[in-house]
């Protein structure tokens, strides 16, 4: 396998990632676009929290990672620049969100970090 040919799969796999974590993200925004309200009980009185704001900046984010991942393999300068600003929105909102969604943020956060790093690689390495 060339040099070429292992960059070209980074890239492949760093769309891969960023598609699913985008995907599995933009689903799961659906579901708490039409789920119940996220309550807390303290001092004998029940609180209601909408995070409804945020939960269609989570369906944009997750959109546009998913995008970003599609041109990723491209191996553009500008779609790796794309797919590491939506990274860094997408870890900034989750952080955000963690206190609501903690097991969800580490399942998406994951292979969108991976695919930061493979797409950093990437663009540190010489050409071929």
């Amino acid at each position: 396998m060339t040099r070429g040919e292992v960059r070209a799969r980074a890239l492949l796999l760093a769309g891969v990632l960023l598609g699913a974590a985008g995907i599995f993200d933009a689903v799961a925004a659906g579901a708490d676009l039409t789920g119940d309200r996220y309550v807390s009980f303290g001092d004998g009185v029940v609180h209601r929290h909408d995070i409804t704001g945020w939960v269609w900046l989570r369906l944009a984010a997750g959109v546009g990672v998913a995008l970003a991942g599609a041109l990723v393999p491209l191996g553009r300068r500008w779609s790796g620049l794309l797919a590491l600003a939506a990274v860094a929105v997408f870890v900034v909102l989750h952080l955000f969100l963690f206190t609501y969604h903690p097991v969800q943020t580490v399942l998406v956060l994951g292979p969108a970090l991976a695919a930061a790093r493979l797409i950093l690689l990437h663009r540190a390495s010489p050409a071929p």
